[in-house]
């Protein structure tokens, strides 16, 4: 098999792996999204992508390090993805039940170096009026699954950081 080949197959392989640790997290919350919900979060999803094209908006990950000191490059790089192909690795589940979706009005839930993406109800709004926010909320995630921690840096700071890097 060729080397392109196995590299495909690993990441189905981990993919199925991320997906099936997500799904039993808690085998009794739906973390299926909701069509509405799913179809707001594939079209940010589509956004951050585009954005991630850009070699400037790569650097996001080498701006930030995990609770380790290891940049967020060094992380991806583990997965042998592009930024494109580890976004679309990344489930994205229902997060009603998620405290942080239910007491506030967050609209993305993840959480460092854990392999999912809790979206909240206010999600779909923000991606309707916001598109370009909802994608980098989406690149902003997608950094916490890679092990960015918050405080420091601030959410604010994060955000602030990929909005400036990924125009």
């Amino acid at each position: 098999m060729s080397r392109k080949g196995s590299r495909s197959s690993g990441r189905a392989v981990l993919a199925s792996v991320i997906l099936l640790a997500a799904t039993s997290v808690n085998a009794a919350t739906p973390l299926k999204l909701g069509r509405w919900d799913a179809s707001a979060v594939d079209r940010a999803r589509k956004g951050a992508v585009k954005k991630l094209e850009s070699a400037e908006c790569q650097k996001v990950f080498t701006d930030f390090a995990d609770t380790k000191g290891r940049s967020l490059q060094q992380n991806l790089d583990e997965w042998g993805a592009s930024p494109a192909e580890y976004v679309d690795l990344i489930p994205f589940l229902d997060g009603s039940s998620q405290p942080l979706c239910r007491k506030t009005k967050t609209a993305l839930v993840a959480s460092p170096g854990v392999r999912r993406v809790y979206v909240c109800q206010a999600f779909a709004d923000v991606q309707l009026r916001q598109p370009g926010i909802a994608e980098s909320m989406v690149i902003h995630e997608i950094l916490h699954t890679l092990g960015l921690g918050e405080n420091p840096p601030t959410s604010i700071e994060i955000t602030q950081r990929v909005e400036s890097r990924c125009r």
